[in-house]
């Protein structure tokens, strides 16, 4: 678990390696440890073998494994470990169907770096500051 003032640990999880470095980029720029995989399994693996990581945020719609697939086998190695989905094109279905399987919550791609910022506070329980001026 992360220890007081030390960086929230994220393992990032999409296929698509342009999208996973734009979000890893801004995640960083908001603070963030960011542990980034473009294959889930590899994912899944470091997870398995006690990688250090608060909260997962990991895409739904995956070629090889969906992202309920790895919510799934994540719950099996880490059952308490906050986990977040993401889509730019889930449907309300999907998503509730991610909560009912123990996702901590859902983003909608595009999303502000001040929604995931208050999702990922909310996921780990602790209340969100407002960003100061100039901040993502």
């Amino acid at each position: 678990m992360q220890s007081e003032g030390s960086p929230i640990r994220i393992v990032l999880v999409d296929d698509e390696t342009s999208v996973l470095f734009a979000l890893k980029l801004l995640l960083q720029a908001i603070g963030f440890h960011v542990t980034d995989f473009s294959d889930s399994t590899a994912a899944l693996k470091f997870l398995s073998d006690g990688g250090e990581c608060d909260i997962v945020i990991c895409d739904l719609r995956m070629p090889l494994m969906s992202g309920i697939k790895v919510l799934e086998q994540s719950k099996l190695v880490r059952p308490c470990l906050p986990f977040l989905l993401m889509s730019g094109h889930a449907t309300d279905e999907e998503a509730e169907n991610a909560r009912l399987k123990g996702a901590a919550g859902f983003l909608a791609k595009p999303f502000r770096p001040e929604e995931v910022k208050e999702l990922i506070a909310q996921s780990l329980g602790s209340v969100p500051q407002a960003p100061k001026a100039g901040e993502y």
